[in-house]
């Protein structure tokens, strides 16, 4: 059985090299879901202020 595990020179599991990955794709997940937020905002107030109906002074 073949695994695909890095090893450090000493034959350990580099859980450096491990971490670095971690760091790295939590890095791209919250950039991600940042971006996602802040168009779901943006969409919120735009469909907020496109939806408000404006009264005239004339109005009865």
């Amino acid at each position: 059985m073949k695994n695909d595990y890095k090893y450090d020179a000493f034959g350990n599991l580099d859980t450096d090299y491990y971490v670095e990955q971690a760091y790295a794709l939590r890095s791209a997940y919250y950039t991600e879901m940042t971006k996602k937020t802040i168009v779901a905002i943006k969409a919120f107030f735009a469909n907020l202020t496109a939806n408000r109906s404006f009264k005239t002074a004339q109005q009865s």
